[in-house]
């Protein structure tokens, strides 16, 4: 069992070098390299008095971080008020297949629901069926959608 910590307007994460090194991890496995200066002042950006971003990060006994989750609380006109949009959800190679995926997004859904939001939704790339079956298994709808953005 891990101890899992929400940061919310407070950029002192405990362990942060290997949390910057889970971050790299999971922008490298869905297409983006960043460098470990970029993700650190990413995250400090994430973690200012205005966001409605919330860093959960999973840690062993020993303190150190071996998974993530990261969103933000949105409000939309459909889902009546406030929901959590999941942007991230990382369990490091080494801690996969011990259910660490499961408890941070029930994690995540917990405390979700305790800021008073309805609705939980995130994406996922559609060859990601590990993704797809922990999403499936934990009672999310999975829906075919077309993601349009722009950097501006």
């Amino acid at each position: 069992m891990s101890t899992i910590v929400a940061y919310q307007h407070d950029e002192r994460i405990q362990d942060f070098e290997r949390v910057i090194t889970l971050v790299q991890q999971q922008m490298s496995f869905i297409g983006y390299h960043q460098e470990r200066d970029d993700v650190a002042s990413e995250i400090r950006n994430s973690m200012k008095a205005e966001s409605r971003s919330v860093f959960f990060v999973a840690y062993e006994e020993d303190q150190s971080a071996i998974g993530f989750a990261y969103g933000n609380i949105c409000c939309g006109l459909e889902t009546r008020g406030d929901y959590f949009w999941l942007n991230e959800l990382y369990v490091s190679v080494e801690s996969r297949k011990q259910g660490l995926g499961s408890e941070l997004l029930e994690h995540v859904q917990t405390w979700s629901k305790q800021q008073g939001c309805s609705y939980l939704a995130m994406v996922t790339h559609p060859t990601n069926a590990k993704a797809q079956a922990l999403y499936r298994d934990m009672g999310f709808e999975l829906e075919e959608l077309v993601w349009v953005d722009k950097y501006l």
